[in-house]
């Protein structure tokens, strides 16, 4: 199921580097959810867990959301294709499960365009689920999908399947945690030469100049506000721009850094990544301003996106600045200061998203 609900905020994070032989100033914030520092029992941890899964579901019960994410064409249509170039391998008279499936779309393009025997189309938000049933009856398909309203980890089905396939992914990839109950669902219920569409994830990193961001987000202030000077505030509204990741829609290519190619922090084979490999992500990362560049780059911070590949067929989904526009958009990790990268300096240091401990579906984002 996409992430992208309006009201759901991205993990705090903060980004840090090292230039050089110089490190500029580093933070580590937690993710939105909060903690008391008290100790926690067992009982509390799942009442923590549970509270958390129920305020996700319970989400994904408005509209818009589904609206957002279906009109998202290249999200969709990456999806519909990789369906049409697997249909004679993977789909056609087969036994398929579509976990998260909101209004069942990626269901009924596999029994339409993937002729698939079935499709259990597993959905944990009871409106959602109930919606998702009329519009498969509405479009003739309640003989092959069959919607059921239920936790996956709970969810019983009468048969294993031949293929998983799921849209889990959330901004910087792994955000709210939905594929923690991807991979459940292929260890319970795929066979052993079954398929996971998508079947890898990419996590690409780059430094970037984000002033524009900033000024979206702050630069009211510096200007006239009905005849008043607010600019006392400006240093305060940056401050909070910077406090926890964003995701932008208005991120362009030309904004990261020039001469410096992203780099891939995360490589996961869904068909063998474990629960415990995607909630503890590190991966270190360099980037070299050549020596040709003529003049310094201004960094501040890191930009996030992935791209998603299906099997036995050339289709990707890529959300990076430099392709089509999705609803994703990319992630912006902000320093609490710029710095310049110099011609011939080096920027580099060690990235990790961990899963937060009071709410698994949030990630902690550090740079150091």
């Amino acid at each position: 199921m996409p992430k992208t609900a309006p009201n759901v905020q991205p993990a705090k994070s903060a980004a840090a580097a090292k230039k050089g032989p110089k490190s500029p100033p580093q933070k580590r914030q937690r993710s939105s959810s909060s903690t008391d520092g008290a100790g926690t029992s067992k009982t509390s941890k799942a009442s923590k867990v549970a509270k958390s899964d129920r305020d996700m579901f319970e989400s994904y019960g408005r509209l818009d959301i589904h609206k957002v994410m279906i009109e998202d064409f290249p999200r969709t249509d990456a999806y519909r294709r990789a369906i049409v170039a697997g249909r004679a391998k993977h789909f056609k008279g087969k036994a398929v499960l579509d976990v998260g499936c909101g209004l069942g779309i990626l269901s009924m393009l596999a029994a339409r365009d993937g002729e698939a025997r079935v499709v259990y189309a597993v959905e944990a938000c009871k409106e959602t689920a109930a919606r998702a049933e009329r519009i498969v009856a509405e479009n003739g398909l309640s003989d092959r999908v069959h919607v059921i309203h239920g936790v996956m980890e709970q969810v019983k089905l009468p048969e294993k399947v031949d293929v998983v396939i799921s849209e889990w992914m959330g901004y910087f990839l792994v955000h709210e945690s939905m594929l923690e109950s991807v991979l459940q669902a292929r260890d319970r219920w795929l066979k052993p030469a079954g398929c996971m569409y998508p079947s890898r994830a990419q996590l690409f990193l780059c430094p970037g100049n984000f002033q524009k961001q900033l000024d979206e987000g702050a630069g009211f202030w510096k200007g006239d506000v009905y005849g008043f000077d607010f600019a006392c505030l400006v240093e305060e509204a940056e401050a909070e721009v910077r406090a926890q990741p964003m995701a932008s829609g208005t991120f362009t290519e030309d904004q990261l850094t020039q001469g410096v190619a992203p780099v891939v922090v995360a490589d996961l084979d869904l068909g063998t990544c474990t629960k415990a490999m995607v909630r503890n992500i590190r991966s270190a990362y360099s980037f070299v301003l050549p020596d040709r560049k003529k003049a310094p780059e201004t960094v501040h911070g890191m930009a996030l996106w992935f791209d998603v590949l299906f099997p036995a067929s050339k289709v990707k989904l890529q959300t990076g600045p430099h392709h089509p526009k999705t609803h994703w958009g990319q992630t912006l990790a902000l320093m609490d200061e710029p710095f310049d990268l110099e011609p011939g300096e080096d920027l580099s240091g060690t990235m990790r998203l961990k899963s937060n401990k009071d709410n698994h579906r949030f990630y902690d984002v550090s740079f150091s």
